[in-house]
């Protein structure tokens, strides 16, 4: 009921297993690539193992939409299966006619169809979830299954899921040669709570936010501190919490509404207003008295610590202090009042540029005392490498950019530009056509013709927020490692620039890849995968949840 009061187009802390919603933390992204990895290099059986409302299954079900369209799979979702109607229940989703009744009869149409899926280039996955709950001899089943290849290759990619009992069911002597056929192990961790503000605000944009996060950060940082950073706890808290703001016509979630979220998910919500209501009216009753006494009452947690007013702290102070003499000069009492802050100083241009840029991805400006509190390098210039990391972006600097290169980027940058006039900050917002949009320092628009533009860049730099959501390689100095090449690999595969199998290493096939991409964008196609390359490629992967320079600009 609350989606369309926060202007959402569905739920998105649902307790369904949707890959659309899947956040793709590091271990998420590394665990799907080496899953994926797997089974396209046959390595037969893979387990993954996760604790209870991990996303075990959510991530199965990413998996299966990752897999290349040559792919067949099968997604078991009842663990409670003989031997014999393992093998059936494969069959039925494959589309297969069951040729018989016994084991053997049903295996024997399970590998004709393996053997003409083989040699036409097809292969076939099959997931189990919750394996944790199959038995002994359903498990050995899949070793027989695994037995299934080819001379060259196998015929049958198996991955299952389970709870960590799955690991000390698969430790047991009786299954000691099917754990030596197991070639990916993956371990599905908890969220860590700078991934637990991620995974809330990703959901929300899956959902259809378009504005800023209901939730504060200390409202998320409650959220995790219950949740442990499990994601099916994470969905109870934020969907409880979005109710309750929800019934109480509240567009933010603050702490208090975390707090009594969790307290009605504990079935103790009578309790806690009750004392609640005794609190205050202990106070209420005590700040009578006080006011009657003359006394002011300051609350703090646990105690209180009464101020004298203004009129009895005179009284008092004449009584206690001594006459002075006849011949002294009139004493004037003067009462100190506390010392107001100073005012904030106004941000730089290139902070307050810094902060437009970064609302552009938080959809949230970052308030005046934060951005008084950013840290600085040695010169006093804000570090933008490190303000970026703490609203979890990454920044890349580009040295003697071009317009092409931005263009062929397509995100907003922060520009220096170093003209006759002196370096110039400016944030470039739109390229269209062959007119360029800036925004300078006060926020002012400014418009360049794009030849006018390109001429304006002789020297300059350009800093490029951006999100890493597919773990791709962040420094195009460092060798690539496995796991990047992977990623890599994995999105030009997606984009139709690599076939299957993918590469292990940085070969000529994805090289030549590389150049592929780099020619759609617009960008030197020399098949190196630099900052340049990167920040391309992280645009194209994050879609519409990045902005965008070349559309009209939102600001």
């Amino acid at each position: 009921m609350y989606e369309p009061f926060f202007g959402l187009d569905s739920s998105p802390f649902g307790l369904t297993p949707d890959p659309r919603f899947l956040f793709r933390s590091r271990v998420h992204h590394e665990i799907l690539s080496l899953l994926l990895y797997g089974v396209t290099t046959g390595k037969g059986v893979m387990v993954l193992l996760g604790d209870v409302g991990t996303g075990k299954t959510t991530l199965c079900r990413a998996l299966l939409r990752e897999l290349p369209a040559e792919a067949q799979s099968v997604l078991l979702l009842n663990p409670h299966l003989s031997e014999t109607e393992l093998v059936g229940a494969i069959l039925d989703d494959l589309g297969l006619e069951r040729r018989g009744s016994t084991r053997g009869e049903l295996m024997t149409v399970l590998s004709q169809h393996l053997l003409a899926a083989g040699g036409e280039g097809k292969s076939v996955v099959i997931v189990v979830d919750e394996a944790q709950h199959m038995t002994v001899e359903a498990l050995e089943q899949v070793r027989i299954l695994s037995t299934l290849e080819a001379p060259d290759r196998k015929l049958l990619q198996i991955v299952l899921a389970g709870q960590p009992e799955l690991e000390a069911k698969l430790a047991r002597p009786e299954l000691r040669q099917l754990g030596q056929r197991i070639g990916v192990l993956c371990h599905l961790r908890p969220l860590a709570e700078r991934e637990t503000f991620r995974y809330v605000e990703h959901r929300l944009r899956a959902a259809g936010l378009g504005g800023s996060l209901p939730f504060t950060w200390a409202a998320t940082a409650r959220v995790h501190r219950h949740s442990g950073g499990v994601p099916r706890v994470i969905n109870l808290v934020c969907d409880r919490s979005l109710s309750a703001a929800f019934a109480g016509r509240r567009r933010n979630v603050d702490v208090d509404t975390v707090k009594a979220a969790i307290r009605s998910l504990q079935g103790r919500p009578t309790l806690a207003r009750w004392a609640k209501s005794v609190a205050v009216a202990a106070v209420a009753v005590v700040a009578v008295v006080g006011t009657t006494l003359g006394l002011q009452w300051t609350w703090r947690p646990g105690w209180f610590v009464p101020r004298t007013s203004n009129s009895v702290l005179a009284a008092a102070a004449s009584a206690a202090a001594p006459a002075p003499p006849p011949s002294s000069a009139p004493v004037t009492a003067t009462v100190a009042t506390p010392a107001l802050p100073p005012p904030a100083a106004s941000p730089h241009p290139r902070e307050r540029l810094l902060a437009e840029l970064i609302a552009l991805w938080t959809l949230q400006s970052p308030p005046p005392s934060d951005i008084a509190e950013w840290p600085a390098l040695a010169d006093g210039v804000v570090d933008i490498a490190r303000v970026a990391d703490r609203y979890q972006l990454t920044a890349t600097r580009l040295p003697h950019i071009t317009a092409v290169e931005l263009r062929a980027i397509g995100l907003p940058a922060l520009l220096e530009l170093d003209g006759a006039q002196g370096p110039s900050v400016l944030l470039l917002r739109r390229i269209a056509s062959d007119t360029v949009t800036l925004v300078d320092g006060t926020g002012t628009e400014l418009r360049r013709q794009l030849g006018e533009f390109d001429s304006d860049l002789a020297g300059a730099e350009a800093w490029v927020l951006w999100r890493n959501l597919d773990q791709l390689p962040v420094n195009g100095a460092r060798p690539m490692t496995p796991t990047t090449v992977l990623a890599v690999a994995l999105r030009l595969h997606r984009l139709g620039h690599l076939t299957m199998p993918l590469p292990d290493l940085y070969d000529a096939r994805l090289a030549e890849a590389v150049r592929a991409f780099q020619r759609s964008t617009g960008l030197a196609a020399d098949g190196i995968v630099g900052p340049r390359t990167t920040l391309a490629l992280s645009r194209v992967v994050a879609g519409a949840v990045a902005p965008s320079i070349a559309g009209k600009p939102s600001r």
